[in-house]
């Protein structure tokens, strides 16, 4: 037997795992806009790597930092909530023109 309360969570949850979806998808934008704009220094640790071999945790640490540090300005939470709000305008734009 269900009760009005339980099918009102029922309800919540699944408007809840939407908006997280929708998250999740725009965070795997931003993810892949990082890592395009940050490519030459992904090549530089990648051929640090190839050089150094085992030894790329040690050898390595600066290309390591310069790419974390490049990554993390395009996905932190600040830059994250600027680009939901572009996004979510053009999406009002687009969702306008039909």
């Amino acid at each position: 037997m269900s009760t009005a309360a339980d099918r009102k969570d029922t309800g919540r949850d699944g408007r809840l795992k939407l908006s997280n979806q929708a998250d999740y998808a725009l965070r795997k934008e931003l993810n892949n806009i990082a890592k395009a704009n940050c490519v030459d220094l992904s090549v530089k640790l990648g051929d640090c790597a190839r050089k150094e071999g085992i030894l790329v945790v040690f050898k390595c640490r600066e290309e390591n930092k310069g790419l974390n540090a490049c990554l993390s300005q395009y996905t932190n939470d600040k830059a994250f909530e600027e680009y939901k709000i572009k996004r979510a305008s053009e999406l009002k734009v687009i969702n306008v023109k039909k």
